[in-house]
């Protein structure tokens, strides 16, 4: 009887809340740099011009692939892309007993350094607002990634999430853990961290007993390896061309050792693939060139601040948690910022190296079985295989219908009791972004009907893990149900 009572009651009042206001400033978002090289990718141009490996060089030591806007092209300003990393506010402070950590070493680090809340709970505003200022991303990327976050792995009634797990939201937000249960932060496999990361093992990899979050130091020790273990201080090596190798050799790695290997659209196309673009981006310290240029680069040194690993005597160490950027990192020019249109065309680079990297799908169960969706049955023939790699407009499309509107929805109507709240928070801050690019320069982006939830559930290993606790709600439900809406929720087909 009062559970009969309790849910229209929370209907009504989460109704009531006020509409989500639309994001400002995607207006101003500027895609003809982006429009630009689109023409020239369909005219034929080369997209990786790799070097040839000799006298002990990797092949990746000049950086071909730079962003749209390219920091060289800009003068060094030591001033403007001076970061605070040693004051009281945003000095190092190592985390607390009780302070979340997670996946993410860009996340961790901002954490460590003040720029996001040190016990590790963010919002919205602030970690779009932390990613611009240190590590200059642009609003459409960061509102994409923050609005992900805070719909699928916090609450948004406070608009909060967590870098890591599990964690109480508190004042008005309370409400969602009686809807959800407690939030479960991005450690949640399937959702926002994905298989074939850059150095933590697979959710479901066998011996790895789902721990998704540490690194594993043989991952760690593959990318030194591929950078020839290179020392020199203030040399280039780990270039976004090799970042993208390393993805190639990873996700064939996983496709080896993990029968439930799975590649979504957004967690493992867009994040973990992205993620190897970002670090070649972010954790590169930026510097003047002969000619007062900027010069990025990334060294051991400084890889090894921003994944906490040091060189011992006794081999390499790492201490979980404690990323963090040097006292004499410097952020990217201020005008060259990282944008959304910048993960799509890393998408067509990675798949220049390894067109495996552009497959949506998983293994069948056991190792080495991966099959891929077929792109021509998912769009209904409006484009295959040889379209995206071929034409970014395209591939900023096929993203945004299989990653965002067409599976969102789904994935709402799963995970929430309430879904009118959540479906506007998705048109207002997630899909906002995604359309702006996919439409941009009049580009029709034609909707297909791809079944893409039916599609993944396909995959044994496409379930969704939520590590949370679950909510008052889901726990009356539980007891009515003897355990089904519990197992609906923590383990559903994405």
């Amino acid at each position: 009887m009062r559970l009969t009572i309790l849910i229209p009651a929370l209907s009504v009042l989460l109704s009531s809340v006020t509409a989500f206001p639309s994001y400002a400033g995607l207006d101003k978002i500027d895609y003809s740099a982006f429009l630009e090289k689109a023409a020239k990718i369909k005219g034929g141009e080369e997209l990786i011009k790799r070097g040839t490996p000799n006298n002990g060089n990797t092949g990746f030591e000049q950086r071909t692939l730079h962003a749209l806007i390219d920091p060289a092209s800009f003068k060094y300003n030591e001033k403007e892309q001076y970061v605070d990393l040693t004051s009281d506010e945003h000095k190092f402070i190592p985390p607390g007993a009780n302070d979340i950590r997670g996946p993410c070493p860009g996340l961790n680090l901002l954490a460590n350094h003040g720029y996001l809340n040190r016990n590790g709970v963010t919002n919205l505003y602030q970690a779009i607002d932390a990613i611009s200022r240190v590590f200059g991303v642009e609003l459409d990327l960061g509102l994409a990634l923050s609005a992900y976050a805070t719909v699928f792995n916090g609450n948004i009634l406070d608009l909060t999430w967590s870098i890591g797990g599990p964690y109480q939201s508190q004042g008005l937000g309370k409400l969602t853990d009686i809807l959800l249960g407690t939030p479960g932060g991005i450690n949640a496999h399937n959702i926002y961290e994905g298989d074939a990361s850059i150095v933590r093992q697979d959710y479901y990899q066998p011996g790895a007993d789902h721990d998704n979050v540490l690194m594993h130091l043989p991952y760690f020790q593959d990318l030194l390896d591929l950078g020839n273990n290179d020392q020199t201080e203030g040399k280039d090596v780990y270039t976004a061309e090799l970042m993208l190798q390393h993805k190639s050799n990873r996700w064939h790695q996983s496709v080896a050792t993990n029968p439930l290997f799975f590649n979504s659209a957004f967690g493992g196309l867009v994040v973990t693939t992205a993620a190897e673009r970002f670090v070649a981006e972010f954790a590169a310290n930026n510097t003047a060139d002969e000619n007062g240029y900027n010069r990025l680069y990334l060294d051991e040194k400084n890889l090894l601040a921003f994944f906490s690993v040091e060189r011992t005597a006794q081999g390499l160490k790492y201490t979980p948690g404690h990323e963090k950027l040097l006292p004499s990192w410097h952020r990217r020019p201020l005008g060259a910022t990282f944008g959304l249109d910048d993960i799509v065309l890393t998408l067509l680079h990675a798949a220049s190296i390894d067109p495996s990297l552009l497959s949506v799908g998983g293994n069948a169960g056991k190792v080495n079985t991966f099959t891929g969706v077929d792109v021509g049955n998912l769009t209904g023939g409006l484009y295959n295989v040889e379209t995206l790699v071929k034409d970014p407009q395209a591939l900023a499309c096929y993203l945004y219908q299989i990653g965002i509107e067409q599976l969102v929805p789904t994935q709402i109507n799963v995970l929430y009791k309430v879904t009118g709240q959540a479906l506007d928070f998705v048109g207002k801050f997630l899909a906002a972004p995604w359309q702006k690019l996919a439409t941009a320069g009049g580009n029709p982006c034609d909707s297909f009907n791809s079944n893409i939830a039916q599609q993944y559930s396909k995959y044994p290993g496409s379930k969704i893990e939520r590590n949370g606790q679950t909510g008052v709600l889901s726990t009356l439900l539980d007891g009515l149900t003897g355990g089904l809406v519990r197992k609906r929720r923590r383990s559903v087909a994405k």
